[in-house]
Order: C-alpha cells, then structure tokens, then sequence
C-alpha cells in the first residue's frame, strides 16, 4: 500500500533551548511568531498529511501569538485557505474557524489544539465561492457539523489511507465545504455570481497556458470576450492579473522541480515558463518562496525518499530540513 506522504514535527526532538526556534523556523512559511512566555518550558507538535489537493493535519502547542501581516503576505503568496477545527474544555467537539491566507490576521496568545485544513484557493471556490467573507469568523451549528464531523473523522482514519484513495477524499471534502461554507441562497448578488464564474473562467484559462509566450492581458481578455477593462477588475484583488499569472508560473517551476525524474536544469524549466533572466527568475522565486530553486530541488528529492518523510526515527533532522518540506508543501499546494 503506498501511504500518504507525512510530516511530522516535535519540539520534544531537540534541547530545550532551541525548541521555541524550531517550532517558529517551522511556522514561518505562514506566521511570524511572538516568543512565549516561558520558552525554557515550550512544547509543541504537529503532523501534516499530503491528501491530493488539500493538506491535512493536527497541532498541539503551548501558548503563542500569531500574525500574518500584509508583508507576510507579499513576501510568502500563498494563497490559501485554513479551515481550523479549534478544540476546547468548552467545545471539546470542536468549532471551525474559517482563515483566509490571502489576508492579514493577528491570533492572540492563546493554546492551540487543532485540526487543520489547507485548500488552495481554486479548489475552495468551486465549491464554496466568496469564502473569503468569512476570513477570521467561526461557523456554527447546525452547518458546520457536516465538515466538522468529516475532520474528526479523517484525523483517525488518515494513518491508514493510501494515495489511490486521496481522490475519493478529496471529492468528499468538496461536497462538506459546500454545506458548510457556502453563501446561503440568497447572500450573493446577482453581479457578483457573474464576476465569480468569470473569475474562475479566467483562473482556468491562466493554467491552461501558463507556458504560451502569449498570455498577455489582451490575449486572456480576448478569449473570454471581456474587456481589459473588466478582466483587470477581476484581478483586482490578487494583485492584478500580470501579478497572478507571475505566481502561478513560479508555483508551477517550483512544483515541476520537485518531480521524480526531472532532470532538466533549472533555468530551462524557467525558461518554459516565460522567465527569460535566469537572475531575475532566481530573485523572484527566492522572493515568492523563502528559498532557493536549487533548495526546492533538494526538497523534492527528500520528499520522494520515504525514509523521511513521515519517519518518526528522522525527528532528530536538523530545524531547516523538516520546516523546509512543509514549507514547500504549502507552496505547491496550488501549484
């Protein structure tokens, strides 16, 4: 059986000086973290699963302050979608919280004991569209029990899934997120459910042809039948459609060197991609990434090689390697 990819992180690994390190170096493609209040006696844990599209996972950590400002955000560009199941002595079921990654957000010092989901943005929104609304909300019962239920569940089971099956969980996720998350009949106005689907037309559109020398402005506005005009209103948000199509090319090199059997050299795979400076690719990935194109290479190999990832006996790997795998895993979730 070909079990599902893990990453496993544990302070308890390391001395307990540099565990508070370890544990931000690891949030750090996300967050920006605040030191606790007693680090000497600092704890925390997670696990992450790689489920097709989406990935999946558990924490538990001590008290600490989260925030992901709007430089975090331009430095990082992930844009994704957490849905967190929070757990409490209140709540021990659990509530969902809904964080969108695509804008700023401060978490106060607080525990945290949870379940996490991370969907990139595209799948989210085919199935539930404008989910950004409810950036930083809680989603209550009766609604949110369909999801919720679903999380609890796949947190027992995941350990047993194989890769042929993460599909089929996929789809499963898709049609909870439409219960749980969508707008109620009603909530959307007519003009925005027309600026969505156009939004997603546009989006397909993109990924279609990420590799064509031709995907200008004019050239995607044309084979929607739209103006420029209004296909820069689409993208208003995501940093303009020049912005957007630049990421996506990233997301795509950065998830084509990562690929078993990829042996091109680096400025080719770029080059396939519409970067035609090797220095101004190199500069813009490391900007987008927080590392290297030749780490990222790097990381794939460690990431195809199972005797580390989701191998309890490489916890003692130093803090850069395991961080730098999850890291890569929220960048190429989109990609």
């Amino acid at each position: 059986m070909s079990v599902l990819a893990c990453i496993r992180i544990s302070t308890d690994a390391f001395p307990r000086e540099t565990r508070f390190a370890v544990w931000r170096q690891a949030m750090t493609p996300l967050f920006d973290v605040s030191s606790p209040p007693e680090p000497e006696t600092f704890s925390a844990s997670a696990y992450t699963y790689l489920i097709g599209s989406v990935a999946f996972g558990g924490t538990q950590v001590d008290a600490l302050a989260y925030e992901r400002t709007p430089a975090r955000i331009e430095a990082d560009h992930v844009d994704h979608i957490l849905i967190r199941l929070d757990f409490s002595v209140e709540r021990p079921e659990g509530v969902l919280r809904v964080i969108d990654l695509g804008q700023p957000i401060s978490l106060p010092l607080a525990p945290m004991d949870c379940l996490c989901l991370f969907v990139p943005r595209d799948v989210m929104e085919v199935a539930a569209p404008g989910v950004e609304r409810l950036h930083d909300r809680f989603i209550e019962e009766p609604r949110s029990e369909v999801l919720a239920g679903l999380m609890r569940g796949l947190a027992k089971a995941a350990p047993t899934l194989d890769r042929m099956e993460a599909g089929a969980v996929v789809e499963t996720l898709l049609a909870a997120f439409s219960i749980s998350l969508a707008s109620p009949p009603g909530a959307e106005s007519p003009t925005d459910a027309r600026d969505t689907a156009l939004l997603r037309r546009a989006q397909r559109h993109i990924d279609a042809n990420l590799s064509s020398r031709d995907l200008t402005p004019d050239r995607i506005a044309n084979a929607l039948g739209i103006s420029r005009t209004s296909l820069y209103r689409l993208f208003k948000d995501r940093g303009g459609v020049a912005d957007y199509v630049r990421r996506r090319r990233l997301r795509r090199v950065q998830s084509a060197l990562t690929l078993p059997g990829e042996t091109r050299r680096i400025s080719e795979i770029a080059f396939e991609y519409g970067f035609k400076d090797e220095a101004t690719f190199s500069r813009a990935f490391r900007r987008a990434f927080g590392y290297t194109a030749t780490a990222a290479r790097e990381a794939g190999a460690r990431l195809t090689n199972p005797k580390i990832v989701g191998d309890e006996a490489h916890l003692h790997l130093s803090p850069p390697d395991r961080p730098l795998m999850w890291g890569d895993w929220m960048n190429k979730l989109g990609g």
